[in-house]
């Protein structure tokens, strides 16, 4: 089957106005490329992760995109981006017009030809469709459609491995910027006996609730959408999977979320940061330091 992508080039003050009214002329929903969401989210200083240089750019034009059968026919919409033009009180842009086809392909089971096993010490890490033979692993099941983690990074695969190095049965563990939640979720499968899991993005909650669901964990995981964790709220165990400088904002309060000789598990620190976040967390003992590539891994005990 084959969809007509209909782009519009415009403003981010504009880009509502364009998305309605392609909304309007029969597309189910649109996309929108606007650099300054980039801009404006390493502003609000809220980022748990890294942007991608890829995604900084100078061009500031905003795309929007929307999608219609292929028999379309396009003058309402010609007309109301003139009439938008005419009338609009802001800046619009220019309005170029590009179409294009797309070809479904199935693309939907394509993608999965990408996905394997991956075993990361005791663990593995299996996409929900293939089924294995059982072993000595411990199998974590993941949908990997929305990639907020699915075990292939550098940074996912070092906190399991350090995961591995600790007798988790019967601990309390907490897993802030949770993603996917393969990292609580491969805790209490690995002998945790509850997990507290934190995003700040609704997505990433939604996708890690359904990966618990998916491993038939519920009734050991709590899923929440906030921040950081009440300080009233204690643990054996903790793994923080951010960007460094959250990781050293997360310093002056991660003895108050660990328990006497509990351990911290910190990850996403990038080569250039490691020692800032070894000097944040010098009140507290390093057990093991790990590095892949240009990302480093630690784990503390209070």
């Amino acid at each position: 089957m084959e969809y007509l992508q209909v782009t519009v080039v415009t403003t981010t003050e504009a880009s509502d106005l364009v998305s309605c009214l392609l909304i309007d002329e029969g597309s189910e929903g649109v996309t929108i490329k606007d650099p300054s969401d980039i801009t404006e989210l390493l502003k609000s200083g809220i980022i748990w992760d890294y942007i991608d240089d890829s995604l900084l750019t100078t061009d500031k034009r905003v795309y929007v995109s929307g999608f219609f059968d292929v028999k379309k026919d396009l003058s309402g919409i010609y007309e109301g981006l003139e009439e938008l033009k005419k009338n609009c009180e802001f800046g619009v842009g220019s309005l170029e017009v590009t179409t294009s086809l797309l070809h479904s392909e199935d693309w939907e089971n394509v993608w999965k030809q990408y996905y394997k096993p991956i075993e990361i010490g005791k663990v593995v890490i299996v996409p929900k469709w293939i089924k294995r033979k059982a072993d000595e692993h411990t199998e974590v099941l993941i949908d990997p459609g929305m990639a907020f983690g699915t075990g292939n990074h550098e940074t996912t695969s070092m906190c399991i491995r350090l995961l591995d190095a600790i007798d988790l049965k019967g601990k309390s563990v907490c897993d802030l910027g949770c993603g996917s939640g393969i990292l609580g979720i491969s805790a209490v499968k690995m002998g945790a006996s509850s997990c507290v899991m934190t995003d700040i993005d609704r997505q990433a909650v939604d996708a890690a609730l359904d990966n618990v669901e998916l491993n038939g964990v519920g009734d050991k995981v709590k899923v929440i959408q906030g921040d950081l964790v009440a300080s009233e709220n204690k643990f054996d165990v903790v793994i923080a999977n951010i960007t460094a400088n959250v990781l050293i904002r997360l310093s002056s309060m991660a003895g108050e979320l660990l328990n006497d000789g509990g351990t911290i598990i910190l990850s996403g620190i990038i080569n250039a940061l490691a020692d800032d976040v070894l000097q944040a967390y010098k009140d507290l003992k390093l057990k093991q330091r790990l590095k892949d590539g240009e990302w480093q891994a630690f784990a503390f005990e209070k």
